[in-house]
């Protein structure tokens, strides 16, 4: 039951941190966002994750103190993974869990859960898990919670150059994006997207700031979620830092800011 209850992430309403998750265009993407989030949210019982290639990454599970969280944590988490990987595209996915005895069990595969007769023998604080092929789902359709055009968060008058741009970093805004990550995907050099921003009157700090500032505003309008989450998903690097941006762009606190939009 308990690595099941991670596949309720499918049937979810909506929320931006698994929104966030969700947008990850491979693994190696949903993986910094794990666990930019578990430093972000101070988190005591964290995973490492070493992703050993394309297809294959181990997990080990640990508190701060130097011990392991609870057992049925560990399986909560890991069957939360499985569901992430598996919903951004992971195909035939596999997952393999340490038995006390020394040898490996299957506890995923063809999409199914499998527990050995006497499952306490799972060494549930370590797992691995591969897939055969990855098949990304992400797209970059802007979160339907986004209301305003694109063009209100730009003030020039040159906005029709950088609504591609735009467009693209509201699709996962959460991610921790470099100009040359963004130049790449709109198919621009690092060169041409600096010249680009140029003819708006912007650069790349600005842009990223302004469509995070974008976001936060629609999610606070919109959404009941914590500012914290609100924070995290929108790229911020912590709670001070959007709230030290939000006023300085907005003129008052995001809290401020939600009760008086409603």
């Amino acid at each position: 039951m308990l690595l099941s209850i991670g596949g309720g992430i499918r049937e979810a309403e909506y929320d931006p941190i698994w929104r966030g998750a969700l947008c990850s265009k491979n693994p190696k993407l949903l993986f910094e966002k794990w666990q930019r989030f578990e430093k972000f949210s101070h988190s005591t019982n964290r995973v490492r994750i070493n992703q050993i290639n394309e297809t294959t990454a181990t997990f080990q599970r640990y508190t701060s103190e130097g011990g392991i969280p609870s057992r049925p944590e560990n399986f909560l988490i890991c069957g939360l993974i499985i569901s992430l990987l598996e919903e951004i595209g992971c195909l035939g996915l596999r997952c393999e869990m340490g038995l006390s005895g020394g040898s490996d069990f299957c506890i995923r595969k063809k999409g199914r859960f499998h527990l050995p007769q006497n499952f306490q023998m799972l060494e549930a604080d370590s797992w691995w898990i591969e897939w055969r092929e990855f098949k990304s789902r992400a797209s970059d359709t802007v979160s339907d919670i986004v209301s305003q055009p694109i063009s209100s968060i730009i003030s020039t008058d040159q906005t029709v150059p950088v609504d591609a741009l735009v467009k693209r970093l509201l699709a996962d805004i959460s991610h921790q994006w470099k100009v040359e990550e963004l130049a790449h995907e709109v198919g621009l050099s690092k060169r041409s997207l600096q010249r680009k921003l140029g003819i708006a009157g912007l650069n790349f700090s600005n842009l990223v700031r302004l469509v995070r500032i974008h976001e936060a505003c629609s999610l606070l309008a919109e959404s009941d979620a914590p500012l914290t989450s609100i924070a995290f998903c929108t790229g911020f690097s912590d709670s001070a830092h959007f709230s030290r941006d939000f006023r300085a762009s907005m003129g008052m606190t995001p809290t401020d800011y939600r009760a008086e939009i409603r």
